[in-house]
Formats: structure tokens, C-alpha cells, sequence
């Protein structure tokens, strides 16, 4: 399995935007955010290698408040707020104005206080084992994906 099978077609496009916002949340693309972002619209199927600059400067996120989420299925919002957490942490920072991102994020895809919670320490502790084992966006990334595809049915 790879994160282009664990998420649903309908949810990678939202995926990405929620990222991308999550990123650009404190008006600066730290160069790890821009890696995950690539690394993610890679690993998603949403562009191909040399295609165009998803974190081009002259692009902006939409805001989350303007991202339609209606159509994600339980599983697929648990899997969004928990790659936003990810990108969160990409520069292992999470900067006020992620945190309160989040927050917006949880909101928007009712996401229960105790599920984010959860969510988000999976996130944290992905992202810290990826600094551990120096792996590269792209693997850090499909393994996020896939691991938590995996324990989503499964947790509490």
C-alpha cells in the first residue's frame, strides 16, 4: 500500500490545499515546508516530478474556511488533520499560528478534541521518527499515509 491507496481521489486535492495552508499559516515557507509539500503533491499523485511548483511564491493556500470538505468521508478528515499536524511539525516548529490553523482545521472537519489529540501525537511521532532515520520527505511522507491508514479503523 502506498498514500496514493490510503486516501480516497475525492480527498487528495483537500489534502493538499489543507496542507499548503497549514504551511503558509505564519506568512513563511520554511524550506522543510516546501519539501513536504512537494513531497506530498508526489506521493498523492497531484504532480508530476518537474510539472510545476506547487510552493511557487505566487501561489496561496485557499483559506480553510473556503476548502470543501463535505464530501470526505470520517476516515479521509481524520487523515487530512492528521498529515496538517505532520506539516505542522515539518520544520519541527509548530508556530502559534499552525496551532490556531488546527484548531480552524479540527472545527471544519469535526474532528473531536480527544480524536485531534490523537491524531496529532501520531503526527508528532512520525515526524520525529523521520528525523531520526534521516528519511527523505517523499518515504516520511507515504509512511504517514500508510501507517495511519492503517491504526485509523483501529483507534480510539
Amino acid at each position: 500500500m502506498s498514500a496514493i491507496d490510503a486516501i480516497g481521489i475525492e480527498a487528495r486535492q483537500v489534502l493538499l490545499e489543507v496542507m499548503m495552508s497549514v504551511a503558509w499559516a505564519d506568512r513563511e515557507l520554511a524550506p522543510e515546508e516546501r519539501q513536504a509539500a512537494n513531497a506530498a503533491a508526489l506521493a498523492l499523485g497531484l504532480v508530476n516530478p518537474g510539472e510545476r511548483d506547487i510552493v511557487s511564491p505566487e501561489r496561496r493556500p485557499i483559506p480553510i474556511e473556503d476548502i470543501d470538505v463535505t464530501g470526505l468521508k470520517e476516515r479521509d478528515r481524520d487523515l487530512v488533520f492528521l498529515c496538517a499536524a505532520w506539516m505542522a511539525m515539518a520544520d519541527t516548529i509548530e508556530q502559534t499560528e499552525e496551532t490556531d490553523m488546527l484548531v480552524r482545521l479540527r472545527a471544519k472537519l469535526a474532528v473531536g478534541d480527544e480524536r485531534a489529540r490523537w491524531l496529532k501525537a501520531r503526527a508528532v511521532d512520525l515526524r520525529a521518527k523521520q528525523t531520526v532515520e534521516r528519511a527523505s520527505w517523499w518515504r516520511a511522507f507515504d509512511r504517514l499515509v500508510v501507517e495511519a491508514a492503517r491504526a485509523l479503523p483501529r483507534a480510539t
